[in-house]
């Protein structure tokens, strides 16, 4: 599984152009939201904060449609549908990536349920070929070791982009004239520079911390648009 990984990924370095811009978003409001929803759900999917991570960045790709992108034949194709890879380590050390369908349609229980299913399928060693395949975003968290910031991911393979989370921290920040402490969630965003360039790629990852900070303003319902087809 290493050197399948290790000949992908190095295929990866050698025909990407690839960039990393790192951020920091306030998560004090996604957590307490993720607080009321597991109260909400005594009975409910477990809802992590990547999941709720992930939904943003579902709804964010909206907006950036060049980051929701892959190469089919040389050619870059940008998808109607957000298709999440969800980076997974496993007890052994090594890395899957099962895909959250759809993950911009699903409501937050969808998404939770199906992505913990996967999660327990990929450490029992039951995912299949097509649940590892056709992400259009992928969102890794390595924020399980406590003192790890921000990291450079490697793109996945013929997408444009996947973006990186470190571990959650208490840091003081000036708000409002004011110094408070607030829960801070470091992100590290690498991209493919031949799909999209520095500023388009920004943007998008400033949106992405806006909707961490104001999780309000994130549809954790179905999406009611119809989802374009890929």
């Amino acid at each position: 599984m290493q050197r399948i990984a290790a000949e992908y990924l190095a295929r990866s370095q050698r025909e990407s152009v690839p960039v990393t811009i790192h951020g920091v978003a306030d998560a004090d409001a996604l957590l307490a939201l993720r607080a009321r929803l597991v109260a909400a759900r005594p009975g409910g999917p477990r809802i992590t904060l990547t999941h709720l991570v992930v939904k943003a960045v579902a709804q964010a790709l909206r907006n950036h449609p060049g980051l929701n992108a892959t190469l089919r034949e040389r050619e870059i194709v940008q998808h109607g549908a957000v298709h999440a890879g969800v980076a997974q380590a496993l007890p052994d050390g090594h890395l899957v990536v099962p895909v959250v369908r759809d993950a911009d349609a699903l409501d937050i229980d969808a998404l939770a349920a199906a992505a913990n299913e996967l999660a327990a399928r990929a450490v029992a060693g039951k995912l299949r070929l097509p649940d590892v395949q056709g992400a259009t975003f992928t969102v890794s968290n390595g924020g399980a070791v406590p003192s790890v910031r921000w990291t450079t991911p490697i793109v996945p393979l013929g997408q444009a982009a996947i973006l990186g989370l470190g571990a959650l921290h208490e840091a003081p920040v000036a708000r409002d004239g004011a110094v408070v402490v607030r829960r801070l969630l470091p992100t590290s965003l690498s991209f493919d520079h031949r799909f999209v360039n520095g500023v388009p790629a920004a943007r998008f990852l400033d949106e992405v911390h806006q909707l961490i900070a104001e999780p309000h303003r994130i549809r954790l319902g179905a999406d009611p648009e119809e989802t374009p087809p890929c």
